[in-house]
């Protein structure tokens, strides 16, 4: 958890810390969780606290308040051992992670489930597509021509926007895939994210993306 400006109250802490956790839950409704190591990374030193315990202590926390929704990064990578052809991938089709990273993130969602299911908590999953930090991101979805799945900048703040403020869900636990329009053919299909929160991407690459518009000598470490 790290320091956010402009608000009335923020707390700064280690996700991984049940404590902080804690006290930075014990006076909300809504969860929007996103902390996490973001990468294939190595299990027990580098994803097991930020990933797994994190989101354990997000949930524990969250029944203990009463919070009402918890709203979660999961990521497009559960699902990138599918071979559909060249379709856009369906919630239907199931998941088929590459990596131990995914495998936290289909931990996430599970953790949702449970959650809902047992203690009435309304969770959304979200599959975030792959959202670029700096222009070396750029480049290798670039390379590995997945432009089909990017979510640019702006169009993330809308989807969680409508995943925070939506006034119900079908069901209390829902996996919901987020993704900005596409130059090729689409990754994930949006059709439950439509139909749910009512999500438009606006963006198509490189559109919503603020950092390509700055000088390309700009600070690229963000």
């Amino acid at each position: 958890m790290s320091e956010s400006h402009g608000l009335d109250e923020s707390h700064t802490g280690n996700i991984a810390d049940a404590e902080a956790v804690d006290r930075a839950t014990k006076s909300v409704d809504t969860i929007l969780h996103l902390a996490a190591e973001p990468d294939e990374a190595d299990f027990l030193t580098r994803l097991l606290k930020p990933n797994v315990v994190g989101v354990y202590n997000v949930f524990a926390s969250a029944r203990k308040h009463g919070v009402k929704r918890v709203v979660i990064a999961s990521s497009c990578q559960v699902v990138f051992g599918l071979d559909t052809g060249g379709k856009p991938i369906k919630l239907e089709d199931g998941v088929a992670p590459p990596n131990h990273y995914a495998l936290t993130k289909i931990w996430a969602e599970s953790m949702g489930e449970m959650y809902a299911r047992l203690y009435g908590i309304e969770v959304i999953a979200v599959r975030i597509g792959g959202c670029p930090r700096n222009r070396g991101s750029v480049e290798s979805i670039i390379e590995e021509n997945q432009l089909g799945l990017i979510l640019s900048h702006d169009d993330a703040i809308r989807f969680f926007t409508r995943a925070i403020e939506a006034d119900s869900l079908p069901q209390p636990f829902v996996i919901l895939p987020a993704a900005s329009n596409w130059p090729q053919a689409p990754f994930f299909d949006l059709e439950p994210s439509r139909r749910i929160l009512g999500y438009e991407p606006q963006d198509t690459f490189p559109e919503g993306i603020p950092f390509l518009r700055e000088p390309e000598n700009a600070d690229d470490n963000g």
